[in-house]
């Protein structure tokens, strides 16, 4: 700037002042370390629960969506999916703030010119790995929250009504075709259940010329 001219401090820094810029640069040199440590504990707290959350969706993914009607398997899906992909990103984040990224600068002269020193290099990276490390966090309680709603959408989830409806036999003879549910099929007869007769429907096993499993009489 022109015309600055630097001023003399009026008084020297006292005990207290050098005392608490020795212990900002400890800090500081230690900044990257600690923050990288976190970001480790993270990355294998997240891999183990990765880990767990997929052996549960690969074992009894298929039972408990099977019973599901089509929309609900759809959420379900969506909710458990969004919800692994959230946690693998966050690993991801965990990873490039305990491993690092591609250096800024390769040479000393390159620190120099960009941060000033090899300190606010440092510390630099430290913040960077922080950022790294907070988006993990964030992105782990997005896992959460996707999850945990999809294990809520399997306990009050209906199951699809269309499993719940019986299955009805279709038994084709000279009489007719006769439809109904199934009561025994034995002594050479079937006695079918007729929806509408009180009485089942005999068919000798001799006069059948066809049987159909269906899932409606109409």
């Amino acid at each position: 700037m022109t015309g600055y001219r630097p001023r003399r401090p009026s008084s020297a820094p006292t005990a207290f002042d050098i005392a608490e810029r020795d212990a900002f640069a400890v800090m500081s040199a230690a900044s990257l370390d600690t923050v990288r440590s976190s970001a480790e504990t993270w990355r294998n707290g997240l891999t183990a629960f990765i880990t767990l959350v997929t052996t549960g969706v690969v074992i009894k993914g298929r039972d408990t969506t099977g019973d599901l009607s089509t929309g609900w398997r759809l959420a379900l899906t969506v909710l458990v999916g969004g919800g692994l992909l959230a946690a693998l990103m966050g690993l991801w984040q965990s990873l490039a703030a305990q491993a690092g990224t591609r250096p800024r600068a390769a040479t000393l002269s390159a620190v120099h010119g960009r941060y000033g020193s090899v300190a606010a290099y440092k510390v630099a990276l430290a913040v960077a790995a922080a950022r790294r490390l907070r988006r993990a966090q964030y992105l782990v309680a997005v896992a959460l929250s996707l999850l945990l709603a999809g294990i809520v959408v399997t306990w009050w989830a209906p199951a699809d009504a269309g499993k719940d409806k019986p299955v009805y036999l279709k038994v084709s003879h000279p009489g007719g075709p006769s439809c109904g549910t199934l009561t025994s099929a034995d002594g050479g007869r079937f006695r079918l259940r007729i929806p509408g007769r009180h009485d089942p429907v005999v068919v000798p096993l001799r006069d059948v010329t066809n049987v159909a499993v269906v899932r409606s009489c109409r």
